[in-house]
């Protein structure tokens, strides 16, 4: 087909005329897929999915491929590399740490606080009418905060506490925090998250006055140990002794009395909230081995399990838990994959130690002993029933 140039001109025209004519607010529309950042604290809805997004920092919750647990004596990473075996060998130094889970590492860590930083300056002022949920995810990002600065001092010792939101182009100097200063921090974020979630119904897996109180009384035991009294760790240790900055390590001086009567007044506390939920820590008559091997599964699977010689019920010993929806979660899948037995088609990363298996008494309490002659023939027979519920073998 020839097209002459009166043709050409024609469809020329006819398109400019097209383009002239074609309404162009389509192409400044809000992408449906997004949503500015200023409408989430408009929306109850929208604020709360934005809260529950933060409590991706807690992962698998320890149940990852690499596992603690493989770091130390208790087990043997499968897999080669990761950098497990930098911490294992003892080479691990200031531009070489190793392996570090994200439940604990620097950058992860505050990338959550931030996003905690960024739902607490905005659920003081968001504008949606719910006021019973504005307090309850308040609640819930201070616990949150709270928890991953507990990560980071528990790993790095004292941390800066960033409490605002950085811009861009600021100054991000920031001082480091002493280990006092720290502490007190994580308490407090912890009894204005325990104020807050006060008689506040939650799904699983949120936190919960019990969980803000339970992580009080962790971070107060930590902090009442010799290890952070730091008059004590210099008459036992010389690194400790040499440190040019033990206050990072640390308190310097005040009554360590004090700090364990605090731990333990935090603990009371959490007891006696959950006393009358308890399961199986208040048995005071034995049980034979089957049941007792069952009542730990039990609790191992914290009453979620398909089996139904479990004990359902086994849940409420679960202060604070992070859930999975096999349908709609990665996270549980890989909880089973990264350490179910490889003959199952899994990974099993994290494969125990044979002296951590001896370390499981006989049932009657005594410890398993490879020269002696009966024990030697049937090392797996007659052990304590927490082994059977632990170790395949």
């Amino acid at each position: 087909m020839k097209l002459n140039y009166k043709s050409i001109l024609f469809f020329a025209s006819l398109a400019t005329v097209g383009l002239v004519s074609c309404d162009t607010e389509f192409l400044d529309v809000t992408p449906p897929s997004e949503i500015a950042s200023e409408q989430v604290w408009t929306d109850g809805a929208l604020s709360e999915a934005f809260v529950t997004g933060i409590y991706s920092g807690l992962q698998q919750g320890g149940f990852s491929e690499q596992m603690l647990a493989s770091l130390t004596d208790e087990a043997v990473f499968t897999h080669t590399g990761r950098n497990i075996n930098t911490v294992n060998e003892g080479s691990l130094s200031p531009s070489n740490l190793g392996w570090v889970d994200d439940t604990y590492g620097w950058s992860p860590m505050y990338q959550r606080i931030r996003s905690t930083n960024i739902a607490i300056q905005n659920l003081k002022t968001a504008t949606f009418t719910d006021e019973t949920l504005k307090s309850r995810l308040m609640g819930e990002a201070y616990f949150l905060r709270a928890y991953y600065y507990q990560q980071l001092v528990r790993y790095y010792g004292s941390v800066p506490l960033i409490t605002k939101v950085y811009d861009l182009n600021e100054d991000y100097a920031v001082a480091r925090n002493t280990f006092e200063e720290c502490v007190s921090f994580i308490v407090s974020n912890a009894d204005s998250a325990a104020m807050l979630l006060e008689g506040k119904t939650l799904v699983k897996g949120r936190a919960t006055k019990e969980a803000a109180l339970a992580l009080k009384s962790r971070i107060l035991l930590y902090a009442a140990s010799d290890l952070h009294d730091i008059p004590t760790a210099k008459a036992k240790s010389s690194v400790i002794a040499a440190y040019a900055k033990p206050e990072f390590l640390g308190y310097l001086s005040g009554d360590r009395k004090a700090r364990w009567q605090a731990a333990q007044a935090a603990a009371k506390a959490v007891v006696d909230l959950t006393a009358s939920r308890g399961y199986k820590l208040n048995l005071t008559a034995p049980v034979s081995a089957a049941e007792g091997k069952l009542n730990y599964i039990s609790i191992s699977m914290g009453g979620g399990s398909t089996d139904k010689t479990l004990d359902a019920s086994a849940g409420n010993e679960i202060i604070f838990g992070r859930y999975f929806t096999p349908s709609l979660s990665e996270g549980a899948r890989q909880t089973g994959l990264n350490n179910g037995p490889n003959g199952y088609h899994n990974w099993a990363g994290n494969t125990p130690i044979g002296l951590l298996v001896d370390d499981y008494e006989m049932m009657d309490g005594t410890p398993f002993n490879w020269t002696n002659p009966v024990e030697k023939a049937s090392p797996y027979a007659n052990r304590d029933p927490r082994f059977y519920a632990t170790v395949l073998y």
